[in-house]
């Protein structure tokens, strides 16, 4: 029997395999593999509603809900009431996070590189180029699949 190649099957074993790794690495300061691309995203736009936040990391609100209140247990980030909106938060980085953001920078950066080991830069530029393809092509269908619910 010929296995078929499947997008979903490699991107899950990248994932599994990456998040392994981000969780050896931060481990020690009390960040999970599940947090990351929430402080990821704090760091590009802090100081931001939590609703916004997980359409910026394209997470449901739940699972970024789950997510702010380990980094706010950890002591990461805090929630405040959002003032256009009392029914919302904003949620606000802490300096101590602001001191782990060159780590994780380079923990990510480096992962990213060994992944990219044998790569021509034109190869680079591809890959990322098919890789935000396939997420715009699967925000499209979710989009779709929502909009029918």
């Amino acid at each position: 029997m010929i296995e078929r190649r499947s997008i979903g099957r490699l991107v899950s074993c990248l994932h599994r395999l990456t998040a392994s790794h981000v969780h050896g690495q931060l481990e020690k300061y009390g960040i999970g593999s599940g947090q990351i691309l929430f402080l990821m995203g704090l760091y590009r736009s802090d100081n931001i509603n939590q609703d916004q936040l997980a359409r910026e990391v394209r997470a449901d609100k739940a699972t970024c809900t789950r997510a702010i209140k380990k980094l706010e247990k950890a002591g990461y980030v805090r929630r405040s009431a959002d003032e256009s909106d009392r029914r919302a938060y904003r949620i606000h980085l802490t300096e101590k996070a602001r001191k782990l953001r060159p780590i994780i920078e380079k923990v990510l950066g480096d992962w990213t590189k060994h992944l990219l080991t044998g790569f021509s830069e034109e190869e680079k530029e591809r890959l990322f180029n098919f890789l935000e393809r396939l997420v715009a092509n699967a925000a499209a269908k979710k989009q779709g699949d929502d909009a029918h619910v």
